[in-house]
């Protein structure tokens, strides 16, 4: 599958779960207020705090949203919080991996030492980037439990298709990098309405599941197949014969 294709799949895959859309929208709604609010009352924010909350949070639903997405069909609420508890402690440890390999201070010295090649670095992190996105997909669809190994596997995944998974990521980080532009200009012509500055926060929101959704179809096409996750711990789906009994879920993401 090349980049497009994979994008519109991944973009229809969002769409179809608005659930989804509107949880990330009100705890992104959420986060921001809670900033703006230590601010307006000249309160330094707790940083280290909220970068700890936030990535409990992320690290609880990275796991549903992506078991969702690589099954492409509604899941009922229960469903998706079984899915959130399996791979939460994994995903967790691998959210530690990802803030020694982006986080470290391997490229803040880098940078001061090497600080004309910031071009260079700038790719390094976008691949280190795309290797721990791909190390999610994998620990989810193929039910890893080690992250060194999921990461491993994350690493031979995208040296294997450079070209695709670069591309496909500069895809992704292009729409917000759009949205951005716009709500910059129209704030430097003074006419920047307040629905129009919500809008852009939401929709700033919902691309990190653009990222996840995309890069899911892109991988299950290339060494899967569409609706396929191996995790063992998750109920799998209701079958055909039970949604023409009792209907397909109605009430769940």
């Amino acid at each position: 599958m090349s980049i497009t294709p994979a994008f519109r799949d991944g973009l229809r895959r969002v769409l179809s779960s608005p659930a989804l859309m509107v949880l990330l929208a009100v705890l992104f709604l959420i986060g921001v207020t809670v900033v703006l609010f230590s601010l307006e009352l000249d309160e330094a924010p707790y940083v280290f705090e909220i970068v700890v909350v936030y990535s409990i949070i992320r690290a609880w639903c990275t796991g549903g949203v992506l078991h969702r997405y690589a099954q492409n069909r509604p899941m009922r609420a229960g469903a998706f919080q079984r899915a959130c508890g399996t791979f939460f402690f994994r995903l967790l440890r691998l959210h530690l991996l990802s803030a020694l390999i982006l986080g470290g201070c391997l490229y803040v010295w880098l940078y001061y030492q090497f600080g004309y090649y910031l071009v260079l670095l700038g790719l390094g992190y976008i691949f280190c980037d795309i290797v721990l996105d791909y190390a999610k997909i994998r620990t989810v669809v193929e039910d890893r439990r080690s992250m060194v190994f999921a990461v491993t596997a994350g690493f031979r995944f995208a040296v294997r298709r450079p070209g695709a998974v670069v591309g496909l990521y500069l895809l992704n980080a292009a729409i917000p990098v759009i949205v951005l532009g716009i709500e910059w200009y129209v704030s430097r012509a003074e006419l920047e309405p307040v629905a129009l500055f919500a809008v852009s926060i939401v929709l700033l929101a919902w691309f990190p599941l653009l990222f996840l959704s995309t890069q899911t179809a892109f991988f299950q096409d290339e060494l899967a197949y569409p609706g396929y996750t191996a995790g063992s711990g998750v109920n799998p789906p209701d079958l055909p014969v039970t949604e023409v009994v009792a209907g397909p879920p109605t009430a769940g993401v």
